[in-house]
């Protein structure tokens, strides 16, 4: 592993974690159904090589948290 795919995996299991915590939060939304759609989505971008796929992926999730919404 490089350095550059170590800063991002970390960062993308931060992201992970910070999604996770979201979905506890919830008060309006099936939290359960939260946590199974960020576990599917984090699972099939599990194998993502090109780093603009990456890049997009971790932006979407960013933008979700920042917005505090669900998609």
């Amino acid at each position: 592993m490089t350095v550059h795919s170590l800063t991002t995996r970390r960062l993308v299991l931060r992201l992970y974690r910070d999604l996770q915590r979201y979905g506890s939060q919830l008060q309006l939304t099936d939290k359960d159904y939260f946590r199974h759609r960020i576990r599917t989505e984090f699972t099939h971008n599990r194998d993502l090589i090109d780093p603009k796929e990456i890049e997009f992926a971790y932006k979407r999730g960013r933008t979700l948290l920042d917005r505090a919404r669900v998609i």
